[in-house]
């Protein structure tokens, strides 16, 4: 696989029309794929009413949410539909209305992040209909993770920022990745790396003041309907900052309407904080030392009203920076006969592809896992160490998950075409893909992407004949048995599961679950796995879902290790 490069020039409507006509050939698919993803996310596998219920508050609030954009990027967002979207080859009255649809569908698709978490969020408060909190649980996808590093944390002193995107996009996102530089005329020059087809400085962006600026997905109660979207908030930071206060003061200025926490690191300063929002809130959490770990959870005041659907909501991203913690700690403690270790970006990139779950390690089990509360998530689709100084980045070019296999090594020019820049692919950066690893992300683009559960089960499996001792897998085989009406084969998924899984919850998760399917096809070993369940500590919330009754299939969720 290749990375994309470009460099556009002009106003930002220019840059728009520029883009939208270089990835004409990706974008039409990357709209299909955000047109439905509201729905797909919070009510895949209900009927036509719920999905359309979602489908219809999704859209309202994008709707919303578009009325509030700055003009100039507006402009740029209509450039690069219509360029993007235009068929000089079909003509007439039906086919100007066609593509009006799809360029409207085009502008309202930027705001699918936001809507998709403030229905999620609007829905936990309110608790009405199809979005009760346990559907909404579907949507709950916290899975990316940043770390900052910089002074002496660095070998050269100077700020290096990776990042994994993690994302249900596996297919679409992965396939095409794509740094964009944008030479703003009488403005500041910043690059942003996304997918071919989305003209989203989102993602992962840097600018020529050395500022990186990285969102990520929280959720909070107190999101609003109007507000700045996600898009246009990073967007301006990436145009205008060249400080760490000009970036919380833009986002002072601009409140936001869903609830985000975004790490930004600063290479002028040598240092890092996260602006934490939700809806008119804006916190700011600092960097104490020369490096920062960021993932899906408030550290400030903004706990008090935050959206923790589940136990395993918070273990996803609280584990998560546990271990990209321990893992920065442990190389700057450096060797035994008390030489410092540094950083430089092929650890941070060797460190998003970590596969250890920091509670199991503490059970005694190293064993990397295939998914679960891990670094490198089945659905990471974009990866990225970027040292702005130097303008180089580590980007991981493979298919999900993009934190292993090839990696390019970018260098690129604020000044120069993208035909002139270096990119070289590496294959000795992370490691390859494994047979059980490439299986999982099949089944999970299947489940989470179209709720094909025929689909979903056959991947599965492989992935569990390929390393059937990963209790990470056979406790997700058991849940898409379960879903497949299989409930023998989840039994065995359970049994073998508990025989290597030593973690108290997900031990827990699979002595639930195991039993529920044991009920239908072995009540003795029901009642002996519901005796364990309850002599477990730490798991209160498992064992009160045990002495539920519970009927029908389990609604997964693949990308957050949970079910209910």
């Amino acid at each position: 696989m290749t990375l994309f490069t470009a460099r556009l020039q002009g106003t930002q409507e220019e840059m728009g029309a520029q883009h939208g006509a270089l990835v004409a050939d990706h974008a039409r698919e990357l709209l299909e794929f955000y047109r439905t993803m509201p729905e797909r996310a919070i009510a895949g596998g209900e009927g036509p009413i719920a999905r359309a219920v979602v489908r219809g508050a999704a859209r309202a609030l994008q709707a919303r949410l578009g009325r509030e954009r700055p003009p100039e990027l507006l402009a740029r967002s209509k450039a690069f539909a219509r360029a993007a979207l235009a068929q000089e080859s079909r003509r007439g009255v039906l086919a100007n209305l066609a593509q009006w649809r799809d360029e409207r569908e085009s502008l309202l698709a930027l705001a699918t992040m936001d809507s998709l978490q403030n229905t999620v969020s609007l829905a936990a408060r309110a608790q009405l209909g199809p979005f009760t909190e346990a559907v909404a649980l579907r949507a709950a996808i916290p899975a990316c993770s940043t770390v900052i590093a910089w002074g002496d944390a660095t070998t050269d002193g100077e700020l290096l920022f990776a990042r994994n995107f993690d994302f249900p996009g596996i297919g679409v996102w992965d396939a095409a990745p794509s740094f964009i530089v944008n030479a703003e005329t009488g403005g500041q020059r910043y690059g942003f790396f996304a997918t071919r087809g989305a003209d989203t400085a989102v993602v992962t962006v840097v600018n020529e003041a050395g500022i990186v600026i990285a969102p990520h997905t929280r959720w909070h109660r107190d999101v609003t309907f109007g507000g700045a979207m996600i898009v246009d908030l990073v967007h301006q930071i990436a145009r205008k900052a060249e400080t760490l206060a000009d970036a919380i003061a833009i986002a002072r200025a601009t409140p936001a309407s869903s609830s985000w926490g975004l790490a930004v690191g600063s290479a002028r300063e040598k240092n890092a904080c996260v602006i934490e929002l939700a809806g008119p809130h804006v916190e700011i959490v600092h960097a104490t030392g020369s490096t920062l770990v960021c993932t899906n959870h408030y550290r400030s005041q903004l706990t008090e009203r935050e959206f923790r659907g589940s136990q395993a909501w918070s273990i996803h991203s609280e584990r998560r920076a546990r271990r990209l913690r321990e893992l920065v700690d442990a190389h700057l403690a450096g060797s035994s006969d008390g030489q410092r270790g540094k950083l430089a970006a092929e650890d941070l990139a060797r460190f998003l592809g970590d596969r250890v779950d920091v509670e199991a390690a503490r059970a005694g089990d190293t064993r990397p896992r295939a998914m679960g509360a891990i670094l490198a998530q089945a659905i990471n689709v974009h990866a990225v160490v970027v040292a702005p100084v130097a303008c180089r980045a580590l980007v991981g070019i493979d298919r999900a998950p993009s934190c292993e296999g090839e990696w390019a090594d970018l260098r690129w020019s604020w000044d120069l075409p993208a035909a002139e820049w270096d990119v070289a692919v590496r294959t000795d950066v992370a490691a390859p893909h494994s047979p059980a690893v490439v299986h999982l992300s099949a089944a999970a683009r299947a489940y989470e992407g179209a709720h094909d559960v025929a689909t979903a089960y056959a991947a599965i499996e492989q992935a569990v004949a390929a390393a059937p001792e990963d209790p990470s897998l056979r406790l997700s085989a058991l849940w898409i048995a379960l879903d497949a009406g299989n409930a023998e084969r989840a039994v065995v998924h359970a049994r073998i599961g508990l025989q290597h899984e030593r973690e108290p919850y997900r031990r827990g998760q699979l002595l639930l679950w195991g039993m529920r399917a044991a009920r239908r096809v072995d009540r003795a070993q029901a009642r002996t796995w519901q005796s364990e369940l309850e002599s477990l500590t730490g798991v209160d919330e498992l064992q009160a879902a045990g002495r539920r009754r519970w009927r029908g299939k389990p609604h997964v969720n693949l990308l957050m290790a949970d079910a209910y």
